[in-house]
């Protein structure tokens, strides 16, 4: 009696340890994903009340109209990867299963199975590339729950059978497990989604699959800082939270919750602030990293807003779609998210944001600040700290953005096409410190708003934090200890970059020279024409709008203008952006130098 009285002590002790994962009930019926049955009919009211929840539900069955007399998809590669189609995949087949469900057509409902089953005769989803089997798994398995009980028990068996087959089973040792970034999202996301929908034919399978997800998918969520800033970017936020979201909703519909996946993760609902500060008042972003420069509606941002209580993170979504509409990039194959999300905001009662600085600590730390929500001419200001040998980094470190009057004075030119680049042979996923990922323009040291010692690459491997952060209206901005960044070539370095009481632009540096004399570049890339004053200001101008950028330093500095166009012929052309700067001459070995710059009216 005495052992079985320490047994259940025990477990009960260890059970918070193990959490839920380690018990896997069976999910309920079918459609058991994102949406059980019954509940299209509160989707069906929001539709009817007008407003985002009409205009999402009109993309889709436009888009779904335009596919009843489309051919399915083909295995076409491009280049290593599948994953366009895949990605083509999910967007008609969610899509189509949407448009039955909700309008209970035949057609939908036949052109949906049509795509399925074309799929499951490919030869393989392109596992080698895992993404392209993740992504397709839930394509599949979202039109195989939603429509289950309309298929026939061939085509159940057909569809089941290739989840299993080019799916699951492949999915085993791939390294998306161990990772912590949006490959772990999204490959986890799509294996659990393949689970459920196939549960009653392969249960063991299934449930060990939904066991190592639980178990894999915290390394990602670890990666979100504790004020949600997401490390790999705006454009990867919006792939791996949108994933994330997936495999969140799919658990809590299958099982009543998400059998404690998200207990304590604050920091990932966070993140929906941190993007409502990743765009800028003229619709850009801050775009450090491989992300596109250009915004786009952030769909699942309304999913944030209904489990953070908070709706002002959707403010610049809307102000952004009364000027662009559902302009949308790759995850509006998942707008479904955002149709169902709907019935649970209040649209009309969404008020700006209260805040107009963001912060974050974290693997990429960053400071962010925009002076208000409603003009397009409103001052955005960014800063970054972190490390390029993270995934999908960039030598940035130090680096800014700044966009006033609707011109982006100071910016960063993003991602460059990943097969413009593999295609012609480029090692693009080496982080290491000679890798020819950093002589690619767009990623490497030349092109960004840094201080960089001439010919020297500067230190890949290190990562630079914030060590005083300012929020006051007289002074916006941080203080950053660069020493590490210059591998041994300069003795000391910090950098200073703020926005004055004027929001003028302001950058410090402070450095003391290495063991041999050196020659210093200090670059900022603009979209402005660039022209030089004198010995100490260039005129920047764009729309009518003047800016001068101001030399204060009293060791020698040469104003310079470089061109943006392709270093080698894999870089992408950069047309209405040019470099400006100086070059400073001659630094002593040991040499204490002061270098002081603004952006000014």
């Amino acid at each position: 009696m005495r052992k079985i009285f320490l047994a259940v002590a025990l477990c009960l002790v260890f059970l918070p340890v193990f959490g839920t994962a380690a018990i896997i009930p069976d999910p309920c019926e079918h459609p058991r994903l994102v949406m059980k049955a019954g509940e299209e009919a509160t989707v069906r009211e929001a539709i009817a009340k007008g407003g985002m929840a009409k205009e999402a539900y009109s993309y889709i069955k436009t888009f779904s109209d335009n596919l009843l007399t489309t051919p399915p998809c083909e295995r076409v590669m491009t280049g290593r990867r599948l994953l366009h189609v895949s990605r083509e995949v999910l967007k008609r087949v969610f899509y189509l299963s949407t448009m039955y469900r909700l309008d209970g057509k035949q057609e939908y409902l036949d052109r949906a199975a049509e795509e399925m089953l074309t799929v499951c005769r490919f030869t393989d989803w392109n596992p080698s590339h895992f993404l392209d089997v993740a992504e397709m798994t839930m394509a599949i398995s979202l039109g195989y729950d939603w429509l289950y009980s309309e298929l026939t028990e061939d085509q159940r068996s057909e569809i089941s059978q290739a989840i299993l087959d080019k799916g699951l089973r492949p999915s085993d040792g791939q390294w998306f497990l161990t990772s912590n970034n949006n490959w772990n999202q999204v490959c986890n996301a799509g294996m659990v989604c393949g689970a459920l929908a196939i549960w009653e034919d392969a249960s063991d399978e299934a449930r060990a699959i939904v066991r190592r997800s639980l178990e894999s998918n915290p390394i990602s969520l670890a990666s979100y800082s504790r004020e949600g800033c997401y490390p790999e970017g705006y454009s990867y936020w919006e792939y791996g939270t949108s994933f994330q979201i997936m495999l969140i909703s799919v658990l809590e519909s299958a099982f009543g919750s998400d059998l404690g996946l998200m207990d304590g993760q604050e920091g990932f609902y966070n993140s929906s602030k941190f993007m409502s500060m990743m765009s800028t008042p003229a619709h850009r972003v801050f775009s450090f990293f491989d992300v596109s420069r250009k915004q786009i509606f952030q769909s699942m941002q309304a999913w944030m807003a209904t489990r953070t209580g908070d709706p002002s993170v959707l403010y610049p979504e809307l102000a952004f779609f009364r000027d662009k509409g559902f302009t949308m990039g790759d995850t509006d194959r998942l707008l479904p998210i955002f149709l169902i999300s709907c019935s649970k905001v209040d649209f009309n009662a969404i008020k700006a944001p209260s805040y107009n600085t963001y912060h974050c600590s974290g693997l990429e730390p960053l400071f962010m600040y925009r002076r208000g929500w409603d003009s397009t001419d409103d001052t955005y200001f960014g800063v970054k700290g972190g490390r390029a040998a993270d995934n999908h980094g960039h030598i940035d470190a130090g680096s800014f953005v700044f966009e006033s009057d609707g011109i982006c004075w100071a910016a960063d030119l993003g991602s460059q096409d990943y097969n413009s680049l593999e295609s012609r042979g480029v090692n693009l996923w080496s982080a290491a410190q000679e890798s020819q990922r950093w002589d690619v323009f767009r990623i490497g040291a030349e092109s960004h708003n840094i201080l960089t010692v001439k010919d020297k690459r500067p230190v890949v491997d290190v990562r630079i934090p914030f060590r005083e952060v300012w929020e006051k209206k007289s002074r916006k901005g941080v203080w950053m200890p660069m020493t590490a960044f210059y591998g041994g070539d300069l003795d000391s370095c910090y950098r200073k970059v703020w926005l004055d009481k004027k929001d003028d632009l302001n950058v410090e540096d402070f450095f003391i020279g290495g063991d041999s004399k050196q020659n210093l570049i200090w670059k900022m890339c603009t979209e402005a024409e660039a022209r030089i004053l004198g010995p100490a200001a260039i005129e920047l101008k764009k729309d009518g709008k003047t800016r001068v950028l101001r030399i204060h330093t009293k060791h020698y500095a040469s104003p310079r203008i470089w061109p943006t166009s392709p270093r080698h012929e894999y870089d992408a052309d950069n047309p209405g952006t040019c470099l400006v700067g100086f070059e400073i001459k001659n630094v002593l070995p040991h040499e204490k130098v002061k270098v002081k710059v603004s952006l000014e009216k």
